[in-house]
């Protein structure tokens, strides 16, 4: 099981990798939404008070000035933090702000009180939206991370719109820029590990549990724990748990069955050279091809579930009726006289699983064999139908198994190496096909190939 393991190893890589780096990144990126409600609250009120008195005497000297002096004025009050502009109308997206407005109106100064019952809007802005709005007002850009815009209405009812840099960011662009990434790149690190800590948890544990896979032992179910996706990842490791034990198990079973047939061959011609001294060749016949067609259907069987790379298209009515009327036994065949259903397929596969289950027909069906095909929604179904005793409910699927006698004796006669269904089944499966028997309500067994519409070419 080491193909298993390394499988689960690089699954988990995978997994610890993606993950912190997802959360990393998400987080990066709630740190990146956050960031201007929080300079909203903390740090924009500090640089509107602080620039209350400045904005106050912007205003007074903009409503005093004659207009060819106003665009000097504002250059002089422009700096790497703050720059302003006069528009003819406030910008949508501006919105009042009660607390910001007395911030920016309570001051004690003459000046100050003039801002007192005017319009006042405010918006907080990043990077890239600071960016489009001074490209849109027609300013010179702001080496800032993020802004606040206040718009305050003049008497002539323009209105002065103001963009300020809160007080604790970095006025020059390179250097504002790494370091609020390397803030952001740190506390997403930080908080990107210690949920990654508590996240791998289960990863482990299910690497744990993986590691217990031996030879022989597909070892205890792993722990269906963690978030969602690491639970479906359990569950889907559980099943190929499920699936190795039932290899494992059929693997011991056949083992088993192949060493009693053998030795009963064995001991068979060990007890005819006891009983007579000398045994020739014809005595011992039956025994060896015994055990020859036992050693046959074993490779069969084997390799059932890998066909041939001789595949060909199959005309499947064409096909069952040249391989029924073929066959020495007399067989009533029943073709549809719609359009051909065409396959790809293995043909010495397809073959072997018809004449295997006609030879199940024929040995316990009681004598009288139909082979139809008949219309199943789009699809196909190809019906060996006998008049025998049919089966049990709860025997219907354990013939399938490996070894599995239609009889309880083991007479090489009539019992067979118990491995026909087995193979036909493993075959129809390998074609994309299923098999399954039922018994027939007037008396008999079907058994019931179906191709579904999926195959047709």
């Amino acid at each position: 099981m080491s193909w298993l393991k390394q499988l689960w190893s690089s699954l988990v890589v995978k997994v610890t990798a993606m993950t912190v780096a997802g959360l990393m990144l998400l987080f990066a990126g709630v740190l990146l939404v956050m960031q201007t409600p929080l300079l909203t609250q903390f740090l924009y009120p500090r640089a509107l008070s602080d620039s209350a008195d400045s904005i106050a005497e912007l205003v007074w000297l903009m409503e005093a000035s004659p207009d060819e002096i106003r665009p000097f004025i504002l250059s002089v009050y422009e700096g790497g933090h703050r720059t302003a502009l006069i528009g003819s109308t406030f910008t949508p997206g501006l919105r009042p702000d009660a607390n910001l407005q007395a911030i920016l109106v309570g001051g004690e100064s003459e000046v100050a009180s003039r801002l007192a019952g005017r319009e006042i809007r405010f918006e907080s802005l990043g990077f890239i939206p600071l960016r489009q709005r001074l490209r849109q007002e027609g300013t010179g850009p702001m080496r800032v991370v993020t802004s606040l815009q206040v718009a305050i209405a003049l008497k002539d009812g323009r209105v002065l719109n103001v963009w300020l840099a809160p007080a604790l960011t970095l006025s020059r662009q390179p250097v504002a820029l790494a370091g609020t990434g390397l803030v952001i790149l740190l506390l997403s690190t930080a908080l990107g590990l210690a949920i990654a800590a508590v996240t791998l948890r289960p990863i482990r544990q299910l690497e744990s549990d993986a590691a217990r896979v031996e030879l022989g032992d597909a070892g205890a179910a792993v722990s269906e724990t963690g978030p969602v996706e690491l639970r479906r990842v359990s569950v889907a490791l559980n099943r190929l748990r499920e699936r190795l034990t039932a290899i494992i198990r059929e693997r011991e079973q056949m083992v088993a069955a192949i060493a009693h047939d053998v030795r009963t061959g064995l001991t068979r011609i060990r007890l005819r050279m006891d009983e007579r001294g000398i045994v020739t060749a014809e005595q011992i016949e039956g025994d060896l091809v015994q055990m020859e067609a036992l050693i046959t259907d074993m490779l069969a069987y084997a390799r059932a579930e890998r066909p041939s790379s001789q595949q060909e298209l199959i005309h499947l009515g064409r096909f069952v009726g040249d391989l029924v009327q073929a066959l020495p036994h007399a067989i009533d065949l029943c073709l549809p006289q719609e359009g051909e259903f065409i396959i790809v397929g293995d043909p010495v596969a397809l073959r072997r699983l018809f004449e295997n289950l006609i030879e199940n027909a024929r040995r316990y069906g009681g004598g009288e064999i139909a082979v139809r095909l008949v219309t199943a929604g789009n699809g196909r179904d190809v019906r060996i139908e006998d008049n025998g005793p049919g089966l049990p409910d709860d025997q219907l699927e354990a013939v399938f198994q490996p070894f599995h006698r239609g009889e309880s004796s083991r007479n090489r006669s009539t019992g067979g190496t118990g491995l026909g269904l087995g193979i036909a089944r493993a075959i129809a499966r390998a074609h994309g096909a299923t098999l399954r028997l039922e018994n027939r309500p007037g008396g008999g067994l079907a058994s019931i190939v179906h191709f579904p519409a999926s195959l047709r070419t």
